[in-house]
């Protein structure tokens, strides 16, 4: 006759094995998503950094202003980068007021407001102007202004 305390033990070993089995293999599943998904994402990152450093050698390559003439040559674009603390920092350098470096880019007060605080964003003709204002000097500004 079987020893009753061992088939016991081995009847509820095997039970208990069937329930962790069932709490578990959920879990594992979604881990096993999660990880994917993780894995996915890690090479999605891993390209756009590749991409992204890409960008940068070639815009440390041609400088950071870059232009381009329109086949019209009258437009000229630029993806130089126009930060609304770098207007108002060049526009301190200068020493004008909102009012002065304005009327050199022959927008509003209002305008410059806006772009200072990043409201809105200059469009590619005042880019292209802000980029020259950022190379001018107080006796280059001077002299627009007494124009």
């Amino acid at each position: 006759m079987p020893n009753m305390a061992q088939v016991l033990k081995e009847e509820i070993t095997r039970l208990s094995r069937k329930e962790i089995r069932n709490v578990c293999d959920p879990l594992r599943k979604q881990v096993q998503t999660l990880r994917r998904t993780v894995r996915d994402q890690q090479t999605t990152i891993n390209r756009l950094e590749r991409a992204l450093s890409k960008m940068v050698a070639q815009t440390s390559d041609t400088g950071t202003a870059l232009y381009a003439t329109a086949s019209g040559g009258a437009q000229e674009t630029t993806r130089a980068r126009v930060t609304p603390a770098s207007i108002k920092r060049h526009r301190l350098r200068l020493n004008l007021s909102q009012a002065e470096l304005g009327e050199i880019l022959r927008v509003s007060t209002n305008t410059i407001v806006r772009w200072e605080k990043g409201m809105s964003s200059p469009r590619a003709h005042h880019r292209t102007a802000l980029l020259r204002v950022r190379d001018m000097g107080r006796r280059d500004v001077n002299k627009i202004l007494e124009e």
